[in-house]
């Protein structure tokens, strides 16, 4: 039985392995929309990596960006990509907040993104690492927009 109601209807979304193919050595920040208590979106700019599945953040305890999504964890992203199939990867998903896992993963975007992983910018933010969140977003469905 086919589902009439467009809004219903599965996205296709691609397998884990192209994901991970796409953004294997991307160091390219995620666009990640949350829903504010207002109802409107929120656009946070976040450095982000791929890991098993799961698209991973930071973000600070005192951000709006992080009570949204305590409140509510239905996500959106965009991932803009360099000399790739597609210009996008946008997708939807469910992030859920680990405080515990913020150090960890400050340590995997310093890495990922930083020059000098040892330099001024990585030691602010090890400094702040106490009220640090990992941000897991487990996606339902990731597709690229924009074939080259």
């Amino acid at each position: 039985m086919t589902d009439s109601n467009p809004a219903m209807r599965r996205v296709r979304s691609l397998a884990e392995s192209e994901i991970t193919t796409l953004l294997s050595d991307l160091a390219s920040p995620v666009r990640l929309a949350s829903q504010s208590p207002n109802g409107f979106p929120l656009i946070s700019t976040l450095w982000s990596l791929y890991e098993d599945g799961v698209f991973w953040c930071i973000t600070q305890h005192r951000t709006l960006l992080r009570r949204n999504l305590a409140a509510n964890p239905r996500c959106a992203f965009e991932i803009a990509l360099k000399g790739q199939r597609f210009k996008l990867l946008r997708g939807q998903g469910l992030a859920s907040l680990d405080l515990a896992d913020g150090e960890r993963m400050t340590e995997r975007i310093i890495n990922r993104y930083l020059v000098d992983p040892n330099g001024p910018i990585a030691a602010g933010m090890r400094k702040q690492v106490v009220t640090e969140y990992a941000i897991a977003i487990r996606p339902r469905w990731v597709r690229g927009q924009g074939a080259r």
